[in-house]
């Protein structure tokens, strides 16, 4: 067994598929990134956003509750993650006044978006900063952003950008592994 199994054991990873599509780029991209999560030995489970709109999302809070680290994963639309990952977000309580839960507070996270160009990377440093602030969770940098170059015609990725996936999935765990053995990330509390 080597360093990065014995981190990773009994560690689960979440991923939140926020594309209102569900089987192109961006599920490619999120595929890549739990790969690297498994080959680390971590248990994966994949949460379509589009199955939890109708309950509130309230089994896709439940799975990211459970999970030591969450990856989220949606398309660049308008030079920000979908709708569909805020409406998410607006569901998740943070440990506020009058709330009962903070799913994601010292967790590790990811943040993987996928864009028609290069330049649109600038989309994931919202939702990591929204992360990182307003939930308290630690979130893997860089994030993971991958360009209409990155894949082949049938929405595959390329071999570097399968390999980088599977690199982000990777460094996620050590980085849940590192927050589940400190016993002061899970205390830090959200900036407001």
């Amino acid at each position: 067994m080597n360093g990065a199994e014995r981190t990773a054991a009994g560690l689960r990873v979440t991923a939140v598929l926020a594309s209102p599509h569900g089987s192109g780029s961006t599920a490619a991209a999120v595929d890549a990134v739990l790969d690297g999560c498994r080959e680390a030995g971590a248990v994966c489970t994949l949460v379509d956003l589009r199955d939890g709109a109708a309950d509130g999302f309230a089994g896709a809070v439940d799975a990211v509750e459970e999970a030591d680290a969450v990856v989220f994963a949606s398309p660049t639309y308008r030079a920000t993650h979908t709708s569909l990952l805020a409406s998410f977000l607006e569901h998740v309580e943070r440990g506020a006044r009058f709330e009962t839960r903070a799913p994601l507070r010292g967790k590790a996270a990811a943040v993987v978006m996928t864009g028609a160009a290069p330049e649109h990377f600038l989309a994931t440093e919202g939702l990591r900063a929204t992360l990182a602030s307003f939930y308290a969770v630690q979130v893997l940098a860089p994030s993971l952003h991958l360009a209409r170059t990155a894949f082949g015609p049938d929405n595959s990725l390329t071999a570097d950008a399968s390999a980088t996936g599977a690199l982000h999935g990777r460094a996620l765990v050590d980085l849940a592994a590192a927050c589940r053995a400190s016993g002061d990330i899970a205390r830090l509390e959200p900036l407001v």
